[in-house]
């Protein structure tokens, strides 16, 4: 299947939907990491004193924070769906595939930004992003 190109238009059309899976996502991030830092002070606990890690305790942590995993894996692919890639979890960074001037570009996003207004090119990443700009009539 070829991928959906987006029109600026079309990709902040969608911003109020992302940002909604985008603090979704953000909240269930910070409550997995609650869970690893619980899970892992158990591990500790455990190599200190010579017990086991079966614990009622331990397992039901683990069963959350797999339910917790589980639930951010479906708001990335429900991003994916939309047709947008996430390219970085922690700054919610967007990408929307597009066409600019016959080359296939993204048009990129982060959650502080009111509307798409940078482009890079599929390589270039965000360290490469440039000003959209309205192009001059040719």
């Amino acid at each position: 299947m070829a991928p959906r190109y987006f029109t600026v238009e079309e990709a902040n059309s969608l911003i109020p939907e992302l940002r909604a899976i985008l603090q979704h996502l953000e909240a269930r991030r910070r409550q997995l990491e609650e869970h690893q830092q619980a899970l892992e002070a158990i591990r500790q606990q455990a190599g200190g004193n010579g017990h086991r890690l079966a614990g009622e305790k331990f397992q039901r942590l683990r069963r959350e924070a797999d339910l917790v995993l589980e639930e951010c894996n479906t708001a990335i692919k429900k991003i994916e769906t939309l047709g947008c890639v996430l390219k970085d979890f922690q700054l919610g960074l967007i990408d929307f595939p597009s066409m600019r001037d016959g080359q296939e570009v993204f048009l990129c996003w982060k959650p502080d930004e009111s509307e798409v207004g940078y482009w890079h090119g599929l390589t270039e990443g965000f360290a490469g992003r440039k000003p959209l700009r309205p192009h001059p009539a040719s």
